[in-house]
């Protein structure tokens, strides 16, 4: 069987300011220090998913601008299959400005560009790879009819899907049936079950209410306090590396590219978590979203550091 993991989503150049707080509307923060990086969360669990040892293809739409080919570049240098990256003219790539405060907090705006040229007929080109794919991994920065009709033809198709719903969008629950797995984080959760989510305890509460939407499993993403999954009969909590956080751009992204690229692997859903929270944990630890994904040996590391403890 295919292990082939088929990425659908977005492509961001990330400009990003470090700087000691996020500024308030009409105030100037000076001091800060410029870094220009490559990101979008597909792009970001693109690389996640290869370095973490999967085998990637990565379905996008770039710009015809310079950035496009330093991002093709890039994506060769990380073994990932580049055969369905389409370019549209005349548009520009995705940019994104992230701020970032020193405790490694950050605000982040986009502007998608190209990502929102991504239509039907790549689709239907691409087809070939996504029947391939064990399993197709989709974000929320998608155009909203584009996830729409893809997540469609998934069904159609009978695919397996892992769905990080970020940003998070409003999303028909028919479509939350058919999900092998939905990676949500305490916001995103309460976009879908339309009220405010805010700790364990009601993340918990919406996990299990969003449980009873799908025949797959739920997790909740908890930054700090870990991740919750609901899947069949287990509930459980597990529980995040305590790192001191550089940066968490692309952290959520560094988890499910990594954690899609375990569970292709044959890992356990609790293993899989716990495999991409190190992962995550890892990435939070150094600045920008693709220049800190770990190695597969990275993760590995952290892990067998941990289990010694």
């Amino acid at each position: 069987m295919s292990q082939k993991i088929a990425v659908v989503g977005s492509s961001n150049i990330d400009l990003i300011m470090q700087v000691p707080s996020f500024p308030k509307p009409g105030e100037t923060v000076a001091g800060g220090v410029f870094t220009q990086t490559f990101g979008g969360k597909g792009a970001n669990q693109a690389v996640a998913a290869a370095r973490a040892g999967g085998d990637v293809v990565f379905i996008t739409c770039l710009g015809t601008d310079s950035y496009a080919e330093n991002f093709m570049e890039r994506f060769e240098e990380d073994n990932i299959d580049t055969s369905n990256v389409f370019q549209e003219p005349g548009v520009f790539t995705g940019t994104a400005i992230i701020t970032v405060d020193e405790n490694g907090q950050n605000c982040i705006s986009v502007a998608p560009g190209a990502n929102y040229k991504l239509n039907e007929r790549h689709i239907i080109t691409a087809q070939p790879v996504l029947r391939e794919a064990r399993v197709i991994l989709l974000q929320g920065e998608l155009h909203p009819e584009m996830l729409r009709y893809i997540l469609n033809w998934t069904i159609k198709e009978e695919k397996k899907v892992l769905l990080n719903l970020a940003p998070a969008q409003p999303l028909e629950k028919e479509f939350l049936k058919h999900l092998a797995i939905l990676v949500v984080n305490e916001s995103e959760a309460g976009t879908l079950v339309g009220r405010q989510v805010k700790g364990i305890e009601q993340a918990q509460q919406a996990a299990e209410e969003l449980a009873t939407f799908t025949d797959g499993g739920v997790i909740v993403s908890l930054g700090k306090n870990g991740s919750y999954l609901v899947k069949d009969d287990l509930r459980q909590i597990v529980p995040a590396f305590k790192v001191k956080a550089i940066d968490t751009t692309g952290a959520g992204d560094v988890y499910c590219g990594s954690l899609a690229s375990a569970l292709v692997e044959g890992m356990a859903p609790l293993e899989a978590i716990r495999f991409a929270s190190a992962a995550a944990a890892i990435s939070v630890t150094r600045l920008g979203a693709q220049p800190s994904i770990p190695s597969r040996d990275e993760i590995e590391q952290l892990l067998s550091t941990e289990n010694e403890k």
